[in-house]
């Protein structure tokens, strides 16, 4: 029966970044995923010549998250190419950019000016409120307003206004402008997404752990409030139906990364205070997950307003109410598509219920793909397209107020010893992987009962 220190349920950002981690701190830990590739959500595929991104599109990391993480297991996180302009689509107006609206830059520089200076324990305290509230504290300059508020539909994928949770957004944009001066910093990972998923499995298994790929987690092994192990799925050897046939790995600490619509899946229920699972059972209603209809689209020629590398986005669509983002991915890595092509991904946010609304989500797609043709002309004959319904996995719990923060279950399971959920979408902070990599240090921290040094003294949660 195999023994470790911990086992990690997930090989996605958050999973790897825990397991190298771990490795590189001297703990025998094992890797768990049912699948057999890496990444998670932001796994790269490869698709008729091009490399199609299912989830983790950018990284915004200024430099203290996941780019740490890579420094301390003894790897190069490489910021590749930086997102430059943000070109906003109004119905009836057309294209502009961002930078038009707010032509008072002192009125800006206030709310920045207020925000660096503002701890990130104060920030807490808006995990209730709206981004807008927080802003008109210091402006009611509608041209920086429009300025976070934009950010956040690219960032978080939430609709209107009062959408936009203030603390999770404004974490994020005072780490921006303290790390790299600017309000947003997104950088395409110089080694590719499949890249640095096989750099952090690397480091797992050159620092002494284990990578378990195929591998499906049955349940978590719970005696007296204490982690025992983990059971996992293991082929048949007789017959084709065998009746739970599993292989038991002892462990007295377990680290899930499973999003809370699938943990309750593998943690039992009745291990958990009743408060606390139906916490979970509450953030996992699908209406408050992140979807959105996918759409890539390659062509001979760039489709973009004002700069190759920019990123697009709106509150609406022409027929359509849904809010949603676009770049050219080629002009991040021209590697992702034939030579002489441009892949474009672009994403239509919808309300996370409807994403199992099969009819409603094609009807809307058709709709969102003939709305592409009137923002950009040069989509009219696209040479590739795939489409892709982003729910099941999905991108995340929607960031809006009351769903965030102090609002989402604790990463440490109370009333039992040795389990601990770094995912984000419990309780965490930041943006796609690099919010799980944050996670995935908070619960390793944790689990060693101390900082590890190269992290400093900067906020964890």
């Amino acid at each position: 029966m195999p023994s470790y220190d911990v086992v990690v349920i997930g090989a996605g950002a958050a999973g790897l970044s825990a397991g190298a981690l771990l490795a590189k701190e001297g703990k025998r830990v094992v890797v768990l995923d049912r699948s057999p590739h890496l990444g998670g959500r932001a796994m790269a595929v490869p698709d008729e010549g091009f490399t199609v991104n299912l989830g983790g599109h950018l990284i915004e990391d200024g430099g203290s998250g996941i780019t740490k993480v890579f420094e301390h297991v003894g790897k190069e996180l490489i910021h590749g190419e930086v997102s430059n302009d943000m070109p906003i689509w109004e119905n009836g107006k057309g294209w502009g950019s961002i930078r038009d609206r707010y032509t008072d830059r002192t009125e800006l520089k206030k709310v920045i000016k207020a925000l660096v200076e503002t701890p990130y324990e104060e920030l807490d305290d808006w995990d209730d409120r709206s981004l807008r509230e927080w802003i008109h504290q210091y402006t009611h300059d509608q041209g920086v307003v429009d300025l976070f508020e934009f950010i956040s539909v690219l960032e978080c994928m939430t609709d209107n206004w009062y959408d936009h949770s203030a603390s999770d957004n404004l974490y994020v944009r005072k780490m921006h402008f303290e790390e790299r001066n600017t309000a947003a910093y997104s950088c395409w990972p110089g080694q590719g997404w499949d890249g640095i998923w096989r750099d952090l499995a690397d480091a797992v298994t050159e620092n002494g752990g284990e990578l378990r790929l195929g591998t499906s987690v049955e349940r978590v092994i719970i005696e007296n409030g204490a982690v025992q192990g983990v059971a996992v799925g293991r082929e048949p050897k007789v017959l084709p139906n065998e009746f739970f046939e599993e292989e038991i790995l002892t462990a007295p600490a377990v680290i899930s990364t499973l999003p809370v619509w699938n943990v309750l899946d593998v943690v039992p229920r009745s291990a958990l205070p009743e408060w606390y699972a139906s916490q979970i059972e509450f953030l996992a209603q699908d209406k408050f997950r992140i979807a959105w209809l996918g759409l890539y689209l390659a062509t001979e020629e760039p489709v973009t307003q004002f700069h190759p590398r920019e990123l697009a986005t709106w509150t609406a669509t022409p027929s359509t109410e849904c809010s949603g983002f676009m770049f050219d991915q080629s002009a991040m890595d021209p590697s992702c598509s034939p030579e002489g092509t441009h892949l474009h991904v672009m994403g239509a946010i919808i309300p996370g219920a409807k994403g199992r609304d099969r009819e409603w989500c094609r009807a809307t797609m058709e709709a969102f793909e003939r709305d592409a043709e009137v923002m950009w002309p040069g989509f009219a004959k696209p040479i590739w397209r795939r489409r892709h319904l982003v729910f099941e996995p999905s991108f995340g719990v929607i960031q809006m107020p009351g769903l965030v923060g102090r609002y989402r279950p604790h990463w440490r399971a109370p009333n039992v010893e040795g389990l601990w959920f770094a995912s984000e979408t419990f309780r965490s902070r930041g943006i796609g992987t690099d919010r799980a990599a944050r996670a995935a240090l908070t619960c390793v921290e944790d689990y060693l009962g101390g900082r590890i040094p190269t992290f400093g003294d900067g906020w964890r949660y």
